[in-house]
C-alpha cells in the first residue's frame, strides 16, 4: 500500500521494478557525441542535458531524446577563456546573459557560458574565482537571487558569490568540519535551500541560502539512507532528493522532510552525477556508455 501512495505521488514512478532506461550515450572516445571521464550533468526546462566532459576538457549539450549533441562541444585544454582543464560541473544559469555555469576545476575557477544562438555555439561571458578557488568542484545557481555556491573539494569550503562573480561568504561549519565535499544543489521553491555532499564524511548536508547549518542526513554504510562516498546530489521541483552514492553502486531518493524515499537506481557502477527533470540523468563509470537517461515505468 505504501508503495502504491509513493507511486501515485512521485511524477516519474521510480519504484515497483525501478526506472524504464530509455537509452544511454557518449561511448569513450574523443569526437563528437563521445566523452571521456564525465563528471556531473544538468538537464534543462525543456530536457536539454549539460555534461561536464572531464577528461576532454570540454563541456557537450545533449538531447535527452535523440542523444545528439546540440551545439560543438566548448573547451579544449588550456587556459584562456574559450578553454577548459579538466571541468567537473556544468548547471543550467539563470543570471541574465549567461546560459551555463562550469567548475572549470583545473584553472581554480568558475567559468560562464551564453548561447549564440545567431552561430549555434556555446562562447565564454565571464570568469571569476581564480584568486580564492583551490578545486571547485560542483557549482550551483540560486534562483531567488541569482547567488552561485561553489564547492571547494581542496579547501573543504562551500563558498557563496553574487550573480556578478564577487564572493559574498561561505555556509556555516557549526560542529563538523567538510571532508572532501564535492557536489551542491539548491532547491527551486522560496527558501531556496542548500544540500552538499560531504563525500569524506559519508553523509548529506543542508543548509539555508544565506548559509546557516541546518541539519545532516545520514553516515556511512549501505543500508537505506546511508552512504559510501555520496558524490552528485539533484532537488527537483518538487523537493525530491536525489544522492549519487557512488560506492554503493546506486542513486538513493529522500522526500522534502530528508525521509529516505527508496532506492530510485541500483546497480548501475560508481554513479557520479545525477540530475532530475523531465527525465532522470545519471553518469557513470560504464565503460562504454557513460550516461544513461531514465524515464517513468
Amino acid at each position: 500500500m505504501a508503495s502504491m501512495l509513493l507511486k501515485a505521488a512521485y511524477p516519474y514512478g521510480l519504484f515497483g521494478d525501478g526506472p524504464t532506461c530509455k537509452g544511454q550515450f557518449g561511448k569513450q572516445g574523443f569526437r563528437g557525441d563521445e566523452l571521456y571521464w564525465p563528471w556531473y550533468c544538468d538537464i534543462s526546462n525543456t530536457g536539454d542535458v549539460a555534461i561536464a566532459d572531464t577528461d576532454n576538457d570540454r563541456i557537450q549539450v545533449f538531447n535527452s531524446s535523440t542523444f545528439t549533441s546540440i551545439f560543438p562541444p566548448f573547451g579544449g585544454k588550456g587556459s584562456g577563456p574559450d578553454c577548459l582543464r579538466s571541468p567537473r560541473s556544468v548547471k543550467f544559469s539563470t543570471i541574465p546573459g549567461t546560459s551555463l555555469a562550469v567548475a572549470d576545476t583545473g584553472n581554480r575557477r568558475i567559468s560562464l557560458l551564453r548561447i549564440n544562438f545567431q552561430l549555434g555555439k556555446l562562447e565564454h561571458a565571464f570568469s571569476f574565482g581564480s584568486t580564492i578557488l583551490q578545486e571547485p568542484s560542483d557549482v550551483a545557481i540560486d534562483r531567488r537571487n541569482g547567488n552561485i555556491l561553489v564547492v571547494d573539494s581542496a579547501l573543504n569550503k562551500v563558498f557563496i558569490f553574487s550573480s556578478c562573480g564577487e564572493l559574498i561568504g561561505e555556509v556555516e561549519q557549526r560542529g563538523f568540519t567538510f571532508k572532501n565535499p564535492s557536489g551542491v544543489t539548491v532547491t527551486h521553491d522560496g527558501k531556496s535551500d542548500v544540500y552538499v555532499s560531504d563525500t569524506g564524511n559519508h553523509c548529506l548536508r543542508r543548509f539555508s541560502c544565506n548559509g546557516d547549518y541546518l541539519g545532516v542526513l545520514g553516515s556511512l554504510g549501505c543500508q537505506e539512507g546511508q552512504f559510501n562516498c555520496p558524490r552528485g546530489v539533484s532537488v527537483d521541483r518538487r523537493g525530491y532528493i536525489f544522492v549519487s552514492d557512488e560506492q554503493n553502486n546506486r542513486v538513493q531518493m529522500f522526500t522534502p522532510d530528508l525521509a529516505h524515499m527508496t532506492t530510485a537506481i541500483s546497480g548501475v557502477p560508481l554513479p557520479k552525477g545525477v540530475c532530475a527533470g523531465l527525465e532522470l540523468i545519471v553518469t557513470t563509470a560504464d565503460q562504454l556508455n557513460f550516461v544513461k537517461v531514465y524515464r517513468s515505468c
